[in-house]
């Protein structure tokens, strides 16, 4: 083979993946997946990208079409788009349809008329299925309906359905539940709000008590590892047989809070609690002066707790009093077996945080 067609090899094997939402916790995964893999060229997209140099970044307002396309119209080696974006909202407030939609509309617009586009992968989430409106039937599966509310995950599957039958790539969604990541960049992060949580009582010289409900203590829950994701994301956008679906992706374990509480407990040096009934929300307003002691204490970065830790969501994961566990089958069927420990991938988390330098 000569050196021209070694070149022209490489190039045909190299694939490039534009990662929208790159700076956020799931897109960061996408993209080291890729780079690990090999094989693909990684372009980041953010409005405000961060100073890295592991891949190329572009600074984009997905939102805004005629923005798209001026900075990504000449991405001409595109082929694969990761669609892991939202529009920023309060955590209380339901996330805005249209404006969601449109910037996944306004990103494929933008790269489908200059590149050879093969796959268009949206992560979406469990609330498909509407586990936060109340009871659903478990284990939730691909052959459920729709929620019957409005939610932009519906709407950029229908535009993915319809655009993508009249063009030469495949679209697959993806729908997690309780992402959970080692990073504390980012404060939608249930191990945050429980480490964090955990430092207060152990300060104050409570037990580590549960926030929610007897009820909530005892219903089997599920866990999504933001690095088992990113594996289940790249095999869905290159496996042909997962073309135009979408696929549950859990740690394949199905724990309730209270098996999981006392290796909390006992991680932070603390004994298990009871349920205290109450929203974390609330009951974090006025502990700021406890956590100042424990940063003090312990020579922590200052921090504000209102800002550290989103714990509305804290309350969303903790506070449910049904069962939510999604089925694993269907991605199983077709030969994606990765599973994750939950209990160990807290502990994972947690010393992550380095408590050794808190908890002797």
């Amino acid at each position: 083979m000569t050196d021209t067609a070694i070149n022209d090899h490489h190039l045909n094997m190299t694939q490039t993946a534009i990662i929208a939402g790159a700076s956020g916790l799931i897109g960061r995964r996408i993209a080291e997946r890729l780079l690990a893999t090999g094989g693909w060229n990684v372009i980041g997209l953010a409005r405000r990208p961060p100073a890295t140099g592991d891949l190329r970044w572009i600074a984009v307002d997905l939102a805004d079409a005629n923005d798209c396309k001026q900075k990504l119209g000449g991405l001409k080696q595109a082929t694969h788009i990761f669609y892991a974006a939202r529009y920023d909202h309060p955590e209380n407030m339901p996330e805005p349809v249209d404006v969601n939609t449109a910037m996944l509309i306004n990103l494929v617009n933008a790269l489908e008329p200059v590149a050879a586009l093969k796959h268009v992968h949206a992560v979406h989430g469990s609330k498909y299925y509407g586990h936060q409106l109340g009871p659903v039937p478990v284990p939730m599966h691909e052959g459920l309906p729709r929620a019957k509310n409005q939610n932009f995950y519906f709407n950029q599957e229908d535009f993915l359905i319809e655009r993508s039958r009249s063009a030469k790539w495949t679209y697959s969604t993806s729908r997690p539940h309780a992402f959970c990541d080692p990073a504390v960049d980012h404060p939608r992060s249930i191990g945050l709000v429980i480490a964090v949580f955990a430092l207060i009582q152990r300060e104050l010289g409570r037990d580590l008590d549960f926030p929610g409900s007897d009820n909530s203590f005892n219903v089997p829950t599920q866990f999504t590892d933001l690095s088992l994701l990113a594996r289940a994301i790249v095999w869905m956008a290159t496996e042909p047989r997962c073309a135009n679906q979408g696929f549950n992706v859990v740690n394949g374990d199905w724990p309730r809070w209270s098996e999981l509480w006392p290796d909390f407990a006992a991680c932070f040096g603390m004994k298990s609690g009871r349920p205290m009934h109450i929203k974390l929300a609330d009951y974090i307003r006025d502990k700021q002066p406890v956590w100042d002691a424990v940063v003090k204490k312990h020579k922590l970065r200052p921090t504000r707790l209102d800002e550290l830790a989103l714990w509305a969501y804290g309350d969303y994961q903790l506070r449910p009093e049904w069962e939510c566990t999604s089925s694993m089958d269907k991605a199983r069927a077709l030969g994606f077996n990765d599973v994750m420990d939950t209990r160990e991938m807290f502990q994972r988390q947690f010393y992550s945080y380095h408590i050794e330098r808190i908890i002797p």
